[in-house]
């Protein structure tokens, strides 16, 4: 996600099966016993129903740039 000092953020867009949830915390605890290095950790958490997919079938980057960035811009408007 964009940043406006350090250029980009890690967020993490995930999809979680029925009935589960997550929070920004247990994935981070769980993504440090992984041995994840800490600048690859993210600082958010977006959950999404499905990913965006290209005209290729994969997961769109762009599109999910897009989507955090216009979230970020709501959210800096409140």
């Amino acid at each position: 996600m964009p940043d406006p000092n350090m250029g980009e953020k890690m967020c993490a867009f995930v999809i979680l099966k029925s009935s589960t949830s997550l929070v920004l915390k247990e994935l981070v605890d769980f993504l440090l016993t992984k041995e994840i290095a800490k600048f690859k950790l993210p600082e958010r958490l977006e959950v999404l129903a499905d990913f965006p997919v290209s005209t290729f079938g994969k997961v769109s980057k762009k599109a999910l740039g897009e989507l955090i960035t216009e979230k970020l811009s709501k959210e800096a408007a409140h």
